[in-house]
């Protein structure tokens, strides 16, 4: 309970603050990183951590989920069936 406090986020204000930030990167606000610049370390390291994922993505195996089940949309409904070919 006591790291919740030391990070000072328990009233909101630091949500409101990370809000701002939000609104103000989706309405090109030059100001934007001003909103955020007196708020917790971890806070900051979680921000950029999670848009490195988003940074790194396209070049990772991880973007073949997005492409790769397409095609079972719409594809007819069939069984595979494999049997063993007896050698002779």
């Amino acid at each position: 309970m006591t790291i919740f406090v030391s990070l000072g986020h328990l009233d909101g204000e630091e949500m409101v603050k990370f809000m701002s930030w939000a609104q103000g990167i989706f309405l090109f606000d030059p100001n934007a990183a001003s909103y955020i610049e007196n708020v917790n370390i971890i806070f900051k390291l979680h921000i950029f951590l999670g848009l490195s994922i988003f940074l790194i993505f396209p070049f990772t195996r991880l973007v073949h989920m997005l492409s790769a089940p397409v095609r079972y949309l719409w594809r007819g409904g069939y069984q595979i069936v494999r049997t063993r070919k007896e050698k002779s």
